[in-house]
């Protein structure tokens, strides 16, 4: 498992862009339960399963807003199949890395993006590299917002696997790739952005 986590995040490091293609979490409805016809006796509302009495819902639009730096987009989810994650169309959303916590549980909830598509336009985390300590960084989950507070921001190497890591604490990082090399045709450092909640 850990070494498919590695090849997953140094697949991250390696993508910028190429054939990969992401599938977009869509919500399931739950099964309806059809009224019988008027000929069949029917149950009353206190009777009848709970998951009956639902009306399917929308799936819930996640976003980030880092207003110092004029990024908001989409969060959606990036699948980690045993080998990597599925980045590359990512486009213009950032990506939520498979099995980093979540908002429903405390824990280090890693998102990604592009610093540059593979046409040559800006990514979504272009202008992560001018995030600032103490800067604020919003989630929106539905109805729901978190308030995150920056408290670092540094470069390491890709094969850097501590910032993915669980904590026990509420977790923001960001991942971004950084200094392309076009003869090697691979990104040499990552930018990470570490922030805690704090509303």
């Amino acid at each position: 498992m850990l070494l498919g986590v590695l090849f997953g995040f140094l697949f991250f490091a390696h993508d910028n862009g190429q054939s990969a293609q992401v599938v977009v979490v869509e919500h399931v409805a739950e099964p309806t339960i059809e009224t019988p016809p008027p000929s069949q006796p029917t149950e009353s509302a206190t009777e009848q399963p709970a998951s009956a009495l639902r009306t399917p819902q929308p799936p819930m639009p996640t976003t980030v807003f880092i207003p110092t730096v004029g990024i908001r987009t989409s969060i959606i989810e990036a699948y980690l199949d045993g080998v990597s994650w599925d980045v590359g169309q990512l486009g213009t959303n950032a990506g939520h890395l498979q099995g980093t916590a979540w908002l429903d549980r405390p824990g280090n909830v890693v998102l990604a993006g592009h610093a540059e598509l593979a046409d040559g336009r800006r990514g979504v985390f272009a202008r992560v590299n001018e995030i600032s300590r103490g800067d604020p960084i919003f989630i929106r989950h539905g109805d729901d917002e978190r308030q995150y507070i920056v408290r670092d921001v540094f470069m390491t190497t890709p094969d850097d696997l501590t910032v993915l890591y669980p904590t026990s604490q509420e977790q923001l990082t960001l991942i971004t790739c950084d200094s392309y090399d076009f003869l090697q045709d691979a990104y040499l450092q990552r930018m990470v952005v570490i922030a805690e909640r704090i509303a």
